[in-house]
């Protein structure tokens, strides 16, 4: 009930005056005028300049979403953002759903939900037709279904004579084949849902070895992968790749099902993406709005996805990580690392899809954004949650840390409603945009 209702409150803030601006906005026009050329609109009423997709770099599965969008409210702002509101919607009930899991309160899962549905960048991604948060939706989806398999399996353990673990896991485990769909999903709405995958892989293993130990095996790892490894394979690398290839089918039936063509394709997104230089022939940044990986927790460098202003008025469109979550995560991610080393396995499933997602980008050269961060800022909120809820119930005066653990979610509230103008391109006066951008870099 209590994450529903945040869901509902925050997750509608998605479509308060989702048509505005009345025009295709940064990224839009690859991805909204593709939507719409995937609905099997003629191609120059989707502002293209030949009948072909242009973000044809990236996969499928995120234009066909937005495409069922434009097929139900039409080739319109709002038929073009409306499945990116709904799948914004989604990835706060499922933030919600996994910090319940994880903290097993559901006033602590509302309150994951809460910092979800307030997160700036995904608040902003959620209303413009971009890709990243269909591939935040579904990594959510595929690590919260993870939890539940492993929750599956630590009720049967203890269901077990004397409550000993049991060694070898038998049957089928359904949730972690859907996860594994689910993951394989984010993969087919960018490539970069593979780190998930990646954290998901590490995840399952660590947690079949932690059982294998528990019952005493010499060799819990070797184990783990025997008794584990079938299943394991099955769910995280052979329906991951199964459900990649089956958002194809489309693609391939347009082309005679030529499975050489689909290869070469691939061959040429790689190329595509291995080439791309962060300069251009003159030396000038071929974007004004990159940045480097290690910046985006500092909120040094977001992206302006629209601005209109004049000398009486600005409305704006400011990707921009919430200030307390980002900020707040350079003490938040040590200490769950910390609790984690200390045992607690909750810990460690909202840490490891925090870091296989970020560090990779550490080491890549090519242009990067903010709004890569999109798929990490729910478990942002999950990890925020979980420090509020240990702060809550320290060993001190609870009737000093829960009204400060109160005043805190305050906070993250109000310094959401405060931003709410530049998030959504609500116009306001020069002063209160001015008051807004609290960082040169900002602008």
């Amino acid at each position: 009930m209590v994450i529903g209702t945040v869901t509902v409150l925050t997750g509608g803030l998605r479509f308060v005056h989702l048509a505005q601006p009345e025009r295709k906005v940064f990224d839009e026009v690859y991805y909204a005028s593709d939507g719409c050329w995937y609905a099997g609109m003629p191609y120059r009423s989707c502002g293209l300049e030949a009948d072909a997709e242009r973000s044809w770099v990236h996969p499928p599965l995120g234009k066909h979403v937005i495409a069922l969008g434009v097929v139900t409210f039409g080739n319109d702002p709002f038929g073009w953002r409306v499945a990116a509101a709904v799948a914004g919607a989604a990835t706060v009930a499922l933030a919600g759903t996994l910090a319940y899991l994880l903290l097993g309160s559901a006033l602590w899962g509302g309150v994951g939900a809460l910092l979800a549905g307030t997160e700036h960048l995904l608040l902003v991604q959620s209303r413009i037709a971009m890709l990243d948060v269909f591939l935040a939706m579904f990594v959510v989806l595929g690590f919260t279904l993870l939890v539940l398999d492993r929750r599956r399996l630590d009720r049967r353990s203890s269901e077990e004579p004397g409550g000993r673990p049991v060694r070898v896991i038998r049957g089928w485990r359904p949730l972690l084949l859907l996860a594994g769909a689910s993951f394989g999903s984010a993969v087919a709405v960018k490539w970069s849902g593979v780190l998930a995958l990646l954290g998901a892989i590490i995840l399952a293993v660590g947690w079949a070895w932690s059982r294998q130990r528990a019952f005493g095996s010499p060799r819990p790892l070797l184990s783990s992968l025997r008794d584990e490894g079938p299943v394991l394979w099955l769910g995280l690398i052979a329906v991951p790749l199964v459900a990649y290839s089956v958002t194809w089918l489309p693609w391939l039936a347009d082309r005679g099902f030529d499975l050489g063509g689909w290869i070469t394709h691939h061959l040429q997104m790689i190329d595509y993406h291995l080439d791309l230089d962060t300069v251009k022939e003159n030396g000038e940044p071929i974007h004004p709005y990159m940045s480097r990986a290690w910046s985006w927790f500092l909120l040094l460098r977001p992206v302006s996805y629209f601005w209109q202003g004049d000398p009486r008025c600005c409305a704006e469109i400011l990707g921009l990580g919430h200030p307390l979550l980002f900020w707040g995560s350079l003490l938040m991610l040590p200490y769950l690392a910390l609790v984690w080393a200390r045992r607690d396995w909750t810990a460690g499933a909202i840490l490891v899809p925090v870091l296989v997602q970020f560090v990779p980008w550490l080491i890549v050269s090519r242009p990067l954004f903010l709004f890569y961060m999109t798929p990490i800022t729910p478990f942002l909120a999950v990890g925020m949650a979980f420090v509020l809820r240990d702060i809550s119930v320290a060993r001190f005066d609870r009737r000093i840390t829960v009204p400060a653990v109160a005043l805190v979610i305050a906070a993250f509230v109000g310094v959401f409603a405060f931003f709410w103008p530049v998030l959504t391109a609500d116009p306001i006066s020069r002063e209160a945009w001015s008051a807004r951008i609290w960082l040169d870099r900002w602008v």
